[in-house]
This record gives structure tokens, C-alpha cells and sequence, in this order.
């Protein structure tokens, strides 16, 4: 989404634009979306710490899934979650 959007304005911009800005631009739109997604991504990561932190992390996931009609397959992501928790716990 971000690419796509960034393409747009910048050719709503025109064609003599400097690469200086451009990048600038670039940049802007990068760091604007790194700081809407932190928050959501830290709840999405799973350290394999406890249950607890598994389980919310796999309700995030589903919560993520209904909100954006994801396609995702959620049971292979969750498999890999716990095998990971498994992992750690060994």
C-alpha cells in the first residue's frame, strides 16, 4: 500500500523532482508507517516466554485476521508459534 501510494504522489509531483526529494518523501512515508505499526506488531510477536504470551498472541492474530479479511492461514502460523514455545521450553 505504501509503495503504491508513494508511486502516485510522486507522479502527481512530476517528473523533474529531485532525487534528494524523492527520497525525502520516500523516507516520510516509510517512517510514518513503521510508527502505525510498532504497537500492533509488538503484539503480534511471541517469545514462547509462557502460555499466557502465546495465547494473546494467537488472539491478536485472529482479531488481525477478522479486521483486515485476511487470507492468511492462521493454523500454520499458529503451528509454527508453538512449536517455537515448545522449543524454548525444552
Amino acid at each position: 500500500i505504501r509503495a503504491a501510494e508513494l508511486d502516485k504522489c510522486l507522479s502527481k509531483m512530476g517528473e523533474d523532482i529531485p532525487k534528494k526529494t524523492r527520497k525525502a518523501v520516500d523516507d516520510l512515508s516509510r517512517g510514518i508507517v513503521n510508527k502505525l505499526l510498532h504497537g500492533p506488531m509488538q503484539h503480534l510477536r511471541c517469545d514462547g516466554s509462557d502460555s499466557r504470551t502465546l495465547s494473546e498472541t494467537l488472539e491478536n492474530m485472529h482479531a488481525l485476521n477478522r479486521m483486515f479479511s485476511l487470507e492468511t492461514e492462521i493454523s500454520v502460523l499458529e503451528q509454527k508459534i508453538r512449536a517455537k514455545v515448545e522449543q524454548t521450553q525444552t
